[in-house]
């Protein structure tokens, strides 16, 4: 018998061989506790990580740093109630890994710390480092079980700084010689303000700021909320913070003032019993309103004649309101349906939307559909928009009302240049109904002869 022979194989580290830049490439897609657990490998690998310019520390597993919850409650979190080794605050490894860091610019630091993070920890001075490395993007979240810290002042003078984040336990209190003539993006999600002075310094020391994105908490320490940047295109404003007790007030006591002249899109999201102040927004195209106030709501429509799109969620006597506006210009629409008798004011509203191409309709009811009263009838007028100009019609949660079926029917048989119609069933719908449903919708007639009509059904389990 012979002897078996065996073939030994030279493996080669290829990886370890390619330049220190594409190494530091490699570990940037990849967790951070693996990127640095990767020094042990060999000595070449020893201090790659070190280099890193990107640095994300995450408590909850979350990558979307910016993602703001739905509710207010700083009480919230996910981590609760578990002290063991797994569960440990990512805070030790921030603390040590950082000191070992060596890369001369640290563009982006991501840091998002739980409740599980130590009360008794200098958690600004990480900052303060990436500050001194000029860096570009910082996005820290704070939901620990002490009260609001402060961070380094040097973050609110970082000539670097382009975005900046801040979330929940965060004190903002500015220096008076803050400035930050680099910021473009700014996030203030549920913090608390040091003085009624606060907001105004933090906002006149970003000159060239386009991008605001605010949530506010109940007890954020400011009865005057002034949003007054020049410079500013875009505001994302987001106030629930009124309670049970709230509902019988008439005015908080609080007030809203915004004076954005180069604002071009606003979304709003406003249920306090706040006062506004809304100055002229000759520039506004993109508007997302959800408020709980005629008044209010008309301020933000008159203060721009240039709307271009409108998504809208308001009570019945805003759509009774909104269908004697003249909206000129409106290209794109989007209601929410889930109030009354709707049928009448969006026909009106379509009557004053000219030059309308695309119309959304929501219909997904808070209460049981049948409990939503509906009146159907035939106009005497078909809307100028559906036989010059509507090429894109959404239903979404659609439910085969009757109502519903001879409102769907008039604009199918009217538009004549529609060329998709999307119609989402209700999931509350059983298959057999759905199945129904959209054997009904095929048959119905379509004036344009180059629609499609798609139907997407979503069976509820």
């Amino acid at each position: 018998m012979s002897e078996a022979k065996t073939k030994e194989t030279d493996c080669e580290d290829r990886i370890s061989a390619l330049p220190e830049e594409l190494l530091v490439t490699i570990l940037l897609l990849v967790p951070i506790q693996d990127a640095v657990a990767t020094m042990i490998l060999s000595k070449r690998w020893r201090y790659i990580w070190m280099m890193l310019p990107i640095l994300d520390y995450n408590e909850n597993n979350d990558d979307n740093h910016d993602h703001v919850v739905s509710d207010d409650d700083d009480d919230d979190d996910d981590d609760d109630g578990d002290d063991g080794e797994s569960k440990k605050s990512i805070w030790w490894f921030l603390d040590k890994s950082l000191e070992l860091h060596k890369a001369h610019v640290l563009a982006i630091l991501l840091i998002n710390l739980g409740r599980r993070c130590p009360t008794d920890t200098n958690v600004g001075k990480w900052v303060a480092k990436a500050v001194d490395r000029g860096v570009v993007v910082v996005k820290f979240k704070l939901r620990w079980t002490a009260g609001p810290t402060k961070l380094p002042k040097s973050l609110y003078t970082c000539e670097t700084l382009q975005e900046l984040t801040l979330s929940y336990r965060i004190l903002v209190d500015l220096p008076s010689n803050s400035c930050l003539p680099s910021l473009k993006t700014l996030q203030l999600i549920c913090v608390v303000y040091k003085d009624e002075a606060s907001l105004s310094r933090f906002l006149s020391s970003c000159p060239v700021l386009i991008f605001l994105a605010m949530k506010r908490k109940k007890n954020d320490n400011l009865t005057k909320f002034v949003v007054k940047v020049p410079s500013l295109q875009v505001l994302w404003y987001h106030n629930t913070s009124s309670s049970q007790d709230d509902n019988d007030l008439v005015d908080s006591g609080n007030c809203l003032v915004i004076d954005t002249p180069a604002l071009t899109t606003i979304s709003f999201t406003d249920y306090s019993r706040d006062s506004w102040s809304i100055g002229n927004m000759p520039c506004l195209e993109e508007a997302g309103i959800s408020v709980n106030s005629l008044s209010n709501f008309d301020k933000i429509i008159t203060a721009s004649s240039a709307i271009l799109s409108l998504d809208l969620t308001f009570t019945d006597e805003m759509l009774v309101h909104c269908s004697t506006l003249r909206f000129s210009r409106l290209i794109r629409l989007s209601l929410d349906l889930s109030i009354s008798d709707w049928v009448e004011p969006l026909f009106l509203l379509l009557d004053n939307t000219p030059k309308l191409e695309e119309f959304s309709a929501n219909s997904d009811f808070t209460s049981e559909p049948e409990d939503i009263p509906l009146t159907w009838y035939q106009p005497s007028s078909i809307p100028g928009c559906l036989s010059s100009h509507l090429k894109i019609f959404e239903w979404r949660y659609y439910g085969d009302r009757e109502e519903e079926e001879g409102f769907l029917t008039y604009i199918l048989s009217n538009s004549k240049c529609l060329k998709t119609t999307t119609i989402s069933l209700r999931p509350m719908l059983a298959p057999e109904e759905q199945d129904f449903i959209i054997e009904k919708l095929k048959d119905i007639p379509r004036v344009s002869t180059s629609s499609h009509l798609f139907v997407q059904s979503k069976i509820q389990f």
